[in-house]
């Protein structure tokens, strides 16, 4: 779908006096001119060329003129589409009469709407800038500079609207998402299983220092007892040496 054509071809070059001492830059300034522009002889526009061949030995000079006049030959690489050939060319824009699309990078071609087709099935086709279209050459033209035009048809494929892509981008995102919402409820399940752990743990920990503090003040109030009953018998003891005194007095 390219419509490139490789082949040689012959070319008249006139030099310049000023590329007498570098034919070959002269050579190749007249050729890079022809460049991007419709030329009837190639049938097409060229893009490039390689391997330059000058025809003959010597160049020939018209009534007196500086000009040389060579006969070239080179491989030239030609875009050449033809009436109801196909190309494929990327969007760069879509308006509700016609969408244009960039060929090569370099050429410009418009695909007007359909004129049994409405508007809204023109806009169901969901075409977008940037996306590749398949179309056929209907008309090609040129203007007095060398810019060449297309006009083109939509397929039988293109015409086709893209909701069975969309359905299936759909369903697929719906499958992934309940894969999603499947795994977070098992990572869920499994981190509660997981924080139960520490905190059994915490709860014996807690008990276990309970009974420790329940141990402690038990063992804190015989101590007091204890202390307590000591104090009674230190008191009865110094009344008993005090009472002996008071007697003998």
């Amino acid at each position: 779908y390219s419509c490139l054509v490789v082949a040689p071809h012959r070319r008249h070059v006139a030099l310049a006096p000023r590329y007498l001492g570098r034919k070959r830059s002269g050579i190749r300034a007249q050729l890079d001119a022809e460049l991007l522009r419709y030329s009837e002889s190639l049938q097409g526009v060229p893009l490039a060329y390689d391997n330059i061949r000058v025809v003959g030995e010597l160049g020939d000079i018209y009534d007196d003129q500086g000009f040389v006049h060579l006969n070239v030959e080179a491989d030239f690489v030609i875009f050449s589409p033809k009436k109801g050939k196909k190309l494929v060319g990327v969007i760069n824009k879509v308006a509700p009469s016609h969408i244009g699309c960039l060929i090569h990078g370099c050429f410009n071609a418009s695909i007007p709407k359909p004129e049994q087709m409405s508007i809204v099935q023109w806009q169901e086709l969901g075409l977008k800038i940037g996306d590749e279209l398949k179309f056929q050459v209907l008309h090609l033209d040129s203007d007095a500079a060398g810019v060449f035009f297309i006009r083109g048809g939509l397929t039988k494929r293109s015409m086709q609207p893209k909701q069975s892509e969309s359905v299936t981008d759909s369903t697929n995102g719906d499958e992934i998402q309940k894969l999603d919402h499947q795994e977070n409820d098992l990572n869920d399940s499994g981190g509660d299983n997981v924080t139960e752990e520490p905190l059994g743990e915490t709860g014996n920990t807690g008990r276990e220092n309970g009974e420790e503090q329940s141990v402690d003040a038990v063992n804190g109030l015989c101590d007091d007892k204890n202390k307590k009953k000591k104090k009674k018998k230190h008191r009865q003891e110094q009344q008993e040496h005090v009472l002996p005194t008071s007697d003998s007095t």
